[in-house]
């Protein structure tokens, strides 16, 4: 029996909400879809250009194409040894400029290190020394009991500085194996007088974070520098230690014959212009 034309338009309008429902759905779902493409190749945009940015910054200027120092057989298995005991602050970049300084240093009969904390860079130095065939007396110098002197308008730093888990006496132990070592112990300002008659230092490292000290090692060694011999400031271009860089930038500022380069490593090399 054919159906009357009352149900017939009830079963096409019915149909027809269907049809209209299903076609909502399907361009909803396109339209997410699409949403989800053009959010996607946002973050695709996005990604490539910080990773451009990435590529250009001075830190990784080069990557892939540079020498990898931490496969050089003279100096990298050495560095990655005394790094792996612990007792050493630095990386690779910053013990590399170490190893050159020391590497190249003048036939003097003295080298010191102000700021050895737990003797890690210590060990490295009397290591690349020994690796050499030489052995000048050196003088390993802290306080070991943290910074002796601050000033507090330049370093902002409190009396804690994180630097006193450490002592002479351990120190010394660790470096017995080097007969040409001499712990100095005391505020540099003062200890001083035990290296006072040395004339000729071959290579010299100072780290110890904060101006006073800074100041007086730089005035100190400066006169007593071998020719040809530089000195090592860590910490010059490291952002919590704003005295460091005063230092040295005061130093070169009143001592003409002395050039400073500041390395991106953060530390800076001072040597007498010949």
């Amino acid at each position: 029996m054919p159906k009357d034309p009352a149900t017939q338009i009830e079963e096409l309008t019915a149909r027809l909400q269907a049809f209209s429902e299903h076609n909502l759905a399907l361009k909803a779902k396109i339209a997410g879809a699409s949403d989800r493409l053009v959010a996607e190749r946002t973050w695709r945009s996005e990604f490539q250009a910080k990773y451009d940015e990435l590529r250009r910054h001075y830190q990784l200027s080069g990557l892939g194409k540079k020498i990898d120092i931490t496969s050089l057989p003279d100096f990298a298995p050495m560095a990655r040894r005394l790094i792996d005991e612990g007792r050493i602050g630095m990386n690779f970049d910053r013990l590399y400029t170490l190893w050159q300084a020391v590497s190249g240093a003048p036939d003097a009969p003295a080298v010191a290190e102000v700021g050895s904390y737990k003797g890690g860079s210590s060990k490295f130095i009397a290591e690349t020394l020994r690796t050499m065939g030489r052995s000048p007396r050196f003088y390993v110098c802290d306080t070991f009991q943290g910074h002796a002197r601050v000033d507090a308008a330049i370093d902002g730093v409190g009396d804690d500085d994180g630097f006193k888990d450490t002592s002479p006496e351990s120190v010394a132990a660790y470096l017995a194996e080097y007969p040409n070592v001499r712990v100095v112990v005391g505020d540099i300002f003062e200890s001083s007088t035990q290296l006072a008659e040395e004339t000729a230092f071959a290579f010299v490292h100072i780290d110890v974070d904060v101006y006073p000290p800074t100041a007086f090692c730089l005035d100190f060694f400066s006169p007593r520098l071998a020719p040809g011999a530089v000195m090592v400031v860590d910490d010059y271009a490291v952002t919590t230690c704003p005295g460091t860089q005063k230092a040295v930038d005061d130093f070169v500022r009143d001592n003409k014959a002395f050039r400073r380069v500041h390395l991106l490593s953060g530390q800076a090399l001072l040597f007498k212009a010949t």
